[in-house]
């Protein structure tokens, strides 16, 4: 597998995560206790989005919301707020993830 894969592998492991983060907060709550879903598997950074942000984001299987300037070679960035970035993955990680 190249490091392209195992790096689309991890940031599909940590959207896992933040989406069963998700499943267990309540529909009132105004903000989003996430993970950075980069694919570092070292990183664990937090960020906070909105349902609304964290919906438009995970409408898209190539997309990802990430920390600020954690995104690699192999993904574009969508869109950069001061509270974190949407990559979309390209190449062989698109693959993996979608």
């Amino acid at each position: 597998m190249s490091r392209e894969e195992c790096r689309a592998q991890n940031e599909a492991i940590f959207r896992a995560g933040n989406e069963a983060i998700v499943q267990n907060i309540p529909d009132s709550e105004p903000v989003l206790p996430l993970i950075c879903e980069c694919g570092a598997s070292e990183c664990l950074e937090a960020i906070q989005v909105t349902p609304s942000e964290y919906e438009a984001v995970r409408s898209h299987p190539a997309r990802f919301v990430l920390s600020v300037g954690h995104q690699d070679e192999t993904e574009r960035v969508v869109d950069e707020f001061d509270r974190y970035s949407v990559v979309e993955k390209t190449g062989a990680g698109r693959a993996v993830v979608e």
